[in-house]
């Protein structure tokens, strides 16, 4: 069964990230992540909680699709699509439902329900860090 503990435990995981490696492994915990598409908030990388040993795991599907994620305990910007099944689940004892950004719709992980608390894998390359970076003037 996973083992899931506080979202704390798990921040220092994070920015060791491939995909959120390129913004410094000095993120801070805290920091909202965005939907990649529309910009949406959708959780923030202090919600990161462990699952089965490791806040971030790397799975391929049935067509062959490898996955890099990560494991969330919120994510509010996020919402459940599907009816869940335990059909192909990376999580015994989990069963899945899709997640989908609620800004645009764009499919973002998955979420894992189970005996344990629900938690959400979301796809590391379909989100972004929010940028404290306004951009330049218009």
């Amino acid at each position: 069964m996973p083992e899931l503990r506080k979202p704390s435990e798990a921040r220092a995981t994070l920015p060791h990230l491939a995909p959120l490696a390129s913004l410094g492994p000095g993120a801070a915990a805290g920091r909202r992540l965005l939907c990649r598409d529309c910009g949406a908030p959708v959780t923030d990388d202090g919600a990161a909680v462990p699952v089965a040993g490791s806040a971030v795991h790397h799975r391929t599907n049935p067509s062959g699709i490898a996955f890099t994620f990560g494991c969330f305990g919120a994510a509010p910007g996020a919402r459940i699509a599907g009816e869940p099944t335990a059909e192909h689940t990376w999580f015994p004892g989990y069963a899945w439902s899709f997640a989908l950004c609620r800004g645009c719709g764009e499919q973002l992980g998955w979420h894992f329900r189970g005996r344990l608390p629900h938690f959400y894998g979301l796809i590391l390359t379909r989100l972004r860090l929010e940028s404290s970076d306004p951009g330049p003037p218009m």
